[in-house]
């Protein structure tokens, strides 16, 4: 009787030996599908993030516009779509949202493009958005006085004067 015992537990050792490879075959898969995920999550995290009040965004030029913008109107992703074939004025122009004076967590913008783009494109063309002017009106209102003015062939300057007229305090 011993014999058929013996024997027994043998027959069950190549399949407990089996159950153990699965499991850890299975942990081994789960495994490497836990690090990829993780690993395509850091790379979208390093194109949308948050600096104070803003979320950024970098796309890979200027003609790719930011994935947030489909949180917004489409007159806002129009405008956001006119922002590379006016950066060379936009860059010149004061914004008068008031953050060109900064805040205690957001950096002080130094133009109008600013509201639209927190970095000027790269040497591969990458941009970097920010969304800070999806919900200003004045920075939107500006961009539009932008576009509408350099259409009819206004220039730099013609353009700097309505802008400031529009909103500077006497």
């Amino acid at each position: 009787m011993e014999t058929n015992e013996q024997t027994t537990n043998s027959d069950q050792t190549p399949a407990k030996e089996s159950n153990s490879s699965s499991l850890m075959y299975l942990f081994l898969v789960g495994f490497a599908l836990i690090t990829l995920l993780a690993a395509c999550s850091m790379d979208k995290e390093e194109h949308i993030h948050t600096v104070g009040s803003e979320t950024w965004e970098t796309t890979t030029s200027a003609d790719e516009l930011p994935t947030f913008l489909s949180n917004h109107t489409e007159l806002t992703s129009e405008l956001y779509s006119h922002v590379g074939e006016h950066a060379h004025m936009m860059g010149d122009l004061p914004c008068y949202c008031g953050c060109m004076d900064g805040t205690a967590i957001d950096e002080a913008h130094d133009s109008l493009l600013r509201c639209y783009w927190a970095q000027h494109p790269a040497d591969d063309g990458a941009v970097t958005w920010t969304d800070h002017s999806t919900t200003c009106g004045i920075c939107k209102h500006e961009m539009e006085m932008v576009i509408e003015m350099s259409n009819k062939g206004s220039s730099l300057d013609e353009i700097k004067q309505a802008i400031q007229e529009a909103y500077k305090q006497p």
